[in-house]
């Protein structure tokens, strides 16, 4: 009976991250789509920086719905969940910047796509577990 509760845990566990995978992975191309869109028929190309920020705040209430909805299924406290989402979303998101323009010449800026990659991998192992174990977690 234990090795079944361990299997069904595990099961559940990973069926949470290809969730969490997915969210972030269409958050991505919506990010970029919206970029596009609206730097290519609103803002020019010189409010490119002005169409990322929008299409930013798109992709973090996305992200923070999908997550509430179907990755973690949450039912209460999502305004002061959604605060700290995006806290460390930002924070994040400057952390791997920093850890990314660091890395890569130290190992050659030909590896530039390997690093960020290594990086994201990483960063979202680690948000995943944030999120699973205490932002998206269920206060009882």
């Amino acid at each position: 009976m234990q090795k079944l509760i361990t299997l069904t845990r595990s099961i559940l566990f990973e069926h949470k991250y290809l969730h969490f995978f997915a969210t972030g992975t269409s958050g991505v191309a919506i990010n970029l789509f919206v970029t596009w869109l609206l730097t290519t028929y609103f803002f020019g190309l010189s409010g490119y920086f002005k169409a990322y920020v929008v299409a930013l705040v798109i992709n973090l209430v996305y992200n923070f719905t999908l997550h509430t909805k179907v990755t973690f299924g949450t039912t209460e406290g999502h305004w002061q969940r959604f605060i700290w989402f995006v806290i460390y979303s930002l924070l994040l998101t400057a952390l791997q910047a920093y850890i990314v323009r660091t890395v890569t010449p130290m190992v050659g800026l030909e590896y530039y796509l390997f690093v960020i990659a290594v990086t994201i991998l990483v960063f979202s192992c680690v948000t995943f577990l944030f999120f699973k174990f205490f932002l998206f977690r269920e206060r009882s």
